[in-house]
């Protein structure tokens, strides 16, 4: 949703940019367009071709909405509420925020406006252009694993989540990158990479005080049971048992986690297992309608 506001501020800032008179019926229908706009939308957008170009265009139009128009460009004495170096001091604020040219942006800017318009292969091109030459800094692979992973580059998005291992300085931090990392390593099929990140993950836990009762600790038991759902053969059978033991120190798990729980068992063929937690998320589901008065009487 950021991406698309900024966006459609960007256009906003490209129409004022080539200052063609004849765009103040344009700019006023997008201004009037409604409250957040009327109240949000500059009105040098309606001068952008000058203050008083703008206003002789207007006085002598035969628009339907000149008169609504000119009362809204002049004050109470006749003269535009916006001065031609008022104007010319907003016209340079907003080229610094949106830049005519590919060159003179970050090549994240790029990035997203690929992805907003749902073509992956030009994002990719931007990241790639973007991570050239940077220092493999926290920063930087911290924005290369998200932004790999939003494109679908799992494996790639791994192995930037794997350098930044080095960063995490505390066991919350060291625990939360082995998590994260499992994770990226499952849905990027490296089941085994992802089974060690997990064993990992819980020798930090041990440095996290009361770590049963926090979100990081649940996020942990639910990649768990993620990973045995998704799992094959002997591993899945492995880290569904750990899953299950990890499981018994949490209490409260969550829907999310039951569900994934259920999944797990159906995976290695526990029927029994999979109606337990089957049960329990159906408990869950139940005390959560009646809370939030959902629930039929």
């Amino acid at each position: 949703m950021e991406v698309a506001r900024r966006e459609l501020a960007r256009m906003r800032s490209l129409l004022a940019e080539h200052q063609r008179v004849e765009d103040v019926w344009l700019h006023w229908k997008i201004k009037r367009a409604n409250f957040d706009t009327w109240c949000g939308y500059d009105i040098e957008h309606l001068f952008a071709a000058g203050a008083q170009a703008t206003v002789a265009f207007v006085r002598d139009s035969e628009h339907p909405d000149r008169d609504d128009v000119l009362e809204r460009l002049l004050d109470e004495e006749g003269q535009p509420h916006v001065s031609e170096d008022d104007l010319a001091a907003w016209l340079q604020r907003e080229r610094s925020r949106f830049p005519l040219g590919p060159a003179a942006e970050d090549p994240l800017r790029w990035v997203h406006r690929a992805k907003f318009i749902g073509d992956g292969e030009l994002a990719r091109q931007w990241l790639d252009r973007w991570a050239s030459g940077r220092q493999r800094d926290e920063e930087t692979l911290s924005q290369l694993r998200y932004q790999l992973a939003d494109l679908g580059a799992f494996a790639e998005a791994a192995k930037a989540q794997r350098e930044s291992l080095v960063f995490a300085d505390n066991p919350w931090d060291t625990a939360s990158a082995w998590q994260s990392l499992a994770q990226l390593e499952r849905q990027a099929g490296g089941h085994h990479a992802a089974w060690e990140a997990l064993r990992e993950c819980r020798r930090a836990l041990d440095g996290v005080s009361g770590w049963t009762t926090v979100g990081l600790g649940r996020m942990y038991v639910e990649e768990l049971f993620r990973l045995a759902a998704a799992a094959t053969g002997t591993l899945a059978g492995v880290v569904f048992a750990e899953a299950e033991r990890q499981a018994l120190q949490v209490p409260g798990l969550p829907l999310v986690v039951l569900q994934a729980a259920t999944e797990a068992a159906d995976n290695v063929g526990d029927q029994t297992r999979a109606a337990h937690y089957q049960k329990l998320r159906h408990a869950e589901q139940r005390r959560i309608d009646v809370e939030m008065g959902w629930a039929s009487s």
